[in-house]
């Protein structure tokens, strides 16, 4: 060949020549950018992996250095920005644990701790377990939250109290006047 760029041991460059004479066009040029193996195929690389080659274009089952924040690059649903759910694992790489979950559950206080929630929604917490002093049964159920004895369901007495949370004080029958 009449260029002289073209020779065994020239450095190789992103311009579709062999220029190093090696049987390989454009490998490891020095122009090009350095990609990351992307083993688990998330579109995040792991920058602690020894797979980064350079390259002029992206091969497959590569990804960029932007991209290269993968906190577990064998696991397809951890990576930066990944949806948290309950699991007890940090799905997307910010080294919080189960932080805004998308499957939390809405727990209501259960503040004299009969198992119904009381009817303050200011006392509602969405998480991954249910805290000490809530319970997953629906606020506004429990008429009188600060009595264990006065609950839906509860077994009505005559002592003109709603004690079943029915809206009723003192159904007839219970008090035996039908």
């Amino acid at each position: 060949p009449d260029d002289a760029t073209i020779h065994p041991g020239a450095e190789e460059v992103c311009d579709g020549v062999d220029n190093d004479c090696s049987g390989y066009i454009d490998d490891d040029p020095i122009d090009g950018s350095t990609y990351y193996e992307d083993y688990d195929g998330d579109a995040y690389g792991d920058p602690s992996e020894t797979w980064a080659i350079t390259a002029c274009d992206m091969p497959m089952g590569y990804t960029t250095a932007d991209m290269a924040t993968d906190c577990d690059d064998y696991d397809a649903y951890r990576f930066p920005g990944a949806d948290e759910v309950c699991d007890g694992e940090d799905q997307d790489c910010d080294d919080e644990i189960d932080e805004d979950a998308i499957d939390m559950t809405t727990w209501y206080e259960d503040y004299d701790g009969d198992g119904y929630g009381g009817s303050s929604v200011w006392f509602a917490v969405d998480a991954c377990d249910m805290p000490e002093g809530y319970t997953g049964l629906d606020m506004a159920t429990d008429c009188n939250d600060i009595d264990d004895t006065i609950f839906p369901d509860a077994e009505e007495v005559c002592d003109d109290v709603d004690n079943d949370c029915d809206d009723e004080i003192d159904e007839d029958e219970v008090c035996g006047t039908e």
